[in-house]
């Protein structure tokens, strides 16, 4: 495998004196979809022609909860303007450009055409886009997502598809040992890993779209106080002082 880019070059450095800051953690976020982008060879979110969404199909368009996708791609080749409500007339709050992956929150058809309200899966204001400018996308498994990422609820009961062991640490500074790592997974590249410390501490792992997102809070962090990378098939995560080592199979069954 291709060595990948890096999120952050001293990401097993949490201890520093200055945190990341919420633009920081995104633009670190950012980074690493690039990078899952380039390590799986996504396809859609390189393809000259996205395929568009079949307009008759209205369960497309419905939000997860009602059984539509779970994400979309910015397919246009100009950069698509976000909107705070559905229509032409609203405020511009953002901008998107082509291969962004967005969340979906459900579409609208108005007069003016069909609006989806999205929002990146690395943080951000929610808004609407023309959902012309939007196509569905295959997650690293090859496989679109619909519905709600069931992952988290599965996890929290106990009904794992793999388990395995990966390495971890506990504490700054500690030598990486052996954590036992136990995955719910979804489709599209959707998971929940629980990590189990050899006394008995427990950390939530969530991934979306093969995108290392957050932690679970416990006593030593909230849990967002993040950096990650992808580099020959594994994931180096920290959330907060821990740090893991995941095979990215082990995330997406492959």
């Amino acid at each position: 495998m291709p060595r990948m880019c890096r999120a952050r070059t001293n990401w097993y450095e949490p201890s520093r004196s200055t945190r990341l800051g919420a633009r920081q953690r995104r633009a670190i976020l950012r980074s690493g979809l690039a990078a899952v982008g380039l390590w799986w060879g996504a396809a859609a979110m390189a393809q000259d022609a996205p395929a568009p969404i079949d307009a008759s199909d209205r369960s497309a368009f419905a939000a997860p909860e009602e059984g539509g996708l779970r994400r979309w791609i910015v397919a246009t080749e100009a950069p698509s303007e976000i909107r705070a409500d559905a229509g032409p007339v609203h405020k511009i709050v953002g901008v998107v450009e082509r291969g962004v992956v967005l969340a979906n929150f459900g579409c609208s058809r108005l007069a003016s055409g069909m609006w989806c309200e999205v929002a990146r899966l690395t943080g951000g204001q929610r808004g609407f886009v023309p959902a012309d400018d939007l196509a569905p996308i295959a997650g690293p498994d090859g496989v679109v997502a619909v519905g709600v990422d069931d992952s988290p609820r599965r996890a929290r009961r106990g009904d794992f598809d793999a388990a395995d062991d990966i390495a971890c640490a506990q504490e700054v500074g500690e030598t990486m040992g052996t954590c036992r790592a136990e995955v719910a997974r979804s489709s599209g590249g959707d998971a929940t890993l629980i990590a189990n410390f050899a006394n008995g501490f427990r950390r939530v792992l969530h991934f979306q779209h093969g995108l290392f997102l957050r932690g679970n809070a416990t006593m030593s962090g909230v849990g967002t106080d993040t950096d990650w990378h992808l580099d020959g098939g594994v994931y180096h995560v920290r959330v907060d002082d821990q740090r893991f080592e995941v095979p990215a199979g082990l995330i997406v069954g492959r």
